[in-house]
């Protein structure tokens, strides 16, 4: 199954009323053991690949590792894999927008994105939030890479924003 096909069946997957329930990956064999058990795609978890080769969450585990390990991942199973890519490795949107091309370049087919900074403290405004958002999606279309499935984290925790409204 190629990276298109591999998206389509990710699309499939998302039904009304019946949730998609992802199990996180931290190497290829634990990919491998989730589909065996009955799973039809695969999410990694950044504080299970970092902790799986002695880092700590939080991007402590440098970006060429984890690039290493989900190659690994994405080409031994054949099942979509949807990658938890914390806050990108990068405070700058076009250092951001080649990372996650990278990782396209993988063969990925989704990115889980969070909102936090994650080398420093609090959360990104939501406009600058909303603008590396954009930059992954534009690094996925410049390529021809399409689809790419976003899951972009925003902790409204004391927020009176409605974030859904800026992407």
């Amino acid at each position: 199954m190629n990276q298109v096909e591999k998206a389509a069946r990710f699309a499939e997957l998302h039904v009304k009323g019946a949730p998609l329930l992802l199990y996180n990956a931290w190497d290829a064999g634990t990919a491998k053991s989730i589909l065996d058990a009955g799973a039809k795609a695969i999410a990694t978890s950044s504080w299970a690949v970092a902790e799986a080769q002695g880092y700590r969450d939080g991007e402590s585990i440098p970006i060429t590792f984890v690039e290493q390990i989900i190659a690994r991942i994405v080409s031994t199973i054949e099942a979509p894999v949807s990658v938890d890519f914390e806050g990108g490795y990068s405070d700058d949107n076009g250092a951001l927008a080649e990372n996650a091309a990278r990782l396209l370049e993988l063969g990925i087919i989704g990115i889980n994105f969070e909102d936090r900074v994650v080398q420093g403290a609090g959360l990104y405004p939501i406009d600058q939030h909303a603008r590396r958002i954009a930059a992954i999606r534009e690094a996925a279309r410049a390529e021809g890479r399409r689809p790419l499935y976003q899951c972009a984290d925003r902790s409204v925790s004391g927020s009176t924003t409605r974030p859904g409204k800026l992407y």
